[in-house]
Formats: structure tokens, sequence, C-alpha cells
């Protein structure tokens, strides 16, 4: 069941990982990112983020810093339902997209948040053909996270859009792509650009964070763009 009408404010980090905060104080924060050994996607350490919540989509190391969490949050990665004050959370297991065919069958746990009457859907790195199951238990969407970059990287414009014909957002946010400052060349990934000439109705906010409430939702489907916080791009240095 949803929560009243209220605001929530999202806070980008980069990369995948953003903040909900709540009227009521709650503060959920999902994806944090790492480097591993061999794969330096960041030139930044994930900067320390208060939060009573961390959400990990899945295991790859550019969502699963659990160890930059506050020790008093509490984790979730796996499939599940939560409520902490008037934030409700529900975890819809299903699988990480697969283009070039090197993680068959591997889990990625899609997170759907009701808050101050809102709807949020963050697929983390998931696939975008899902069953009837998974479709069901997502159901109706105000607001889609979604991973798209000019590599295709993860998915294809194609899939992309396809997910938000079948979901109706009235707002889609970008994600998963290259930031400067924050992800270097090296990491193979690329900036949102060519995609998002190919649709009308792009706000680029200029701006880390984003109150949302339902009345103020457009009208038409928008697809925002953030600006990382600054936080992200202050954070200690990291070595390749």
């Amino acid at each position: 069941m949803a929560e009243p009408a209220g605001q929530v404010t999202v806070t980008y980090y980069g990369h995948c990982a953003f903040l909900w905060e709540t009227s009521q104080g709650a503060r959920v924060l999902v994806d944090p990112y790492r480097n591993r050994e061999d794969r330096y996607w960041f030139t930044r350490k994930f900067p320390s983020i208060p939060c009573d919540l961390g959400l990990i989509t899945h295991a790859h190391f550019d969502h699963d810093a659990a160890d930059r969490l506050p020790e008093t949050a509490s984790l979730l990665r796996m499939p599940g339902e939560v409520s902490y004050r008037d934030f409700s959370v529900r975890g819809i297991g299903d699988l990480h997209s697969n283009p070039r065919g090197n993680t068959p069958n591997f889990p990625n746990v899609m997170f759907r948040f009701e808050a101050g009457g809102l709807r949020f859907l963050h697929i983390g790195d998931n696939r975008a053909d899902w069953p009837g199951d998974v479709a069901e238990s997502v159901g109706e969407v105000d607001v889609l996270m979604v991973t798209v970059d000019d590599s295709n990287h993860l998915l294809t414009y194609r899939e992309v859009d396809s997910l938000i014909d079948r979901l109706s957002p009235k707002v889609v946010i970008p994600m998963h792509y290259q930031i400067p400052g924050l992800v270097p060349d090296s990491a193979g990934l690329l900036p949102p650009d060519g995609w998002l000439a190919t649709h009308p109705g792009v706000k680029r906010l200029g701006h880390h964070s984003a109150l949302f409430s339902g009345a103020d939702l457009p009208g038409n489907t928008e697809i925002w763009v953030f600006d990382p916080s600054p936080e992200s791009l202050a954070a200690s240095l990291t070595s390749p």
C-alpha cells in the first residue's frame, strides 16, 4: 500500500548510486560502488553517506561497496519486502543482462520503492525481457532508474525504450554511464547523449538532487539527467 502523498528527495552519487530521503526522515541508499583489483572504474572512493537502509542489487563490484555503508545501516541484497517509517521496499529477483554471453543466469534484484505516494523502480543491471511474474511484481511505476549509455554496455536503446513503453513512467532517470571526474574513459562506458538525442522531453537538471511529489510529476514522460553529487567527486582518490 502506497503511503499518503508527500515529498521524497532523491540524490544521485554517480553510476547507479542513489539516496532516497522521505518526509519522516527515512534515508535509503542503493548500489554504492567500488573498484576491483583488475577493474578500475572509479577515480574516487564512494563517499560516506548517512543512511538507515543500504540496498545492493547484485554482487558486481560497481554496485556492492557494502563496506562503505554506516555500521548502523541495515543491508538488503535479496528479494523480499521491508518497511521503514514511511518507506517500503520490494526486492524483485530476476537476472542480470547478458549482452556478451558471459554472465548467464547471474542474479539481480530490482528494487521497487513506495514513499510519499510515489512508486520508484531501480533496475540494477537487470535484463529487459522480464517474465510475467516479475512484471506483475513490478506493477505500475512513476519513476524509473534505468541503465543506458552509448556503448550499449548492458541494454540496447531498443531494450531501454521497451521498458519505458511497458511501464509508462512519468520520469526516467538514466544511470550506469561515463561521468567525467568519476568514471574514466578506460572503464569503457560512454555518456548517454546519443540515446538522449532520440527522445523529446529531456530535462538536464544541472543539480544532483530533486524533490519528487505526486502533484508535480509531469503529464508526459520526461527524462531527467542528474549531475553527480559534489560529495562523490570530492571523495578520496583511489589508485589503479
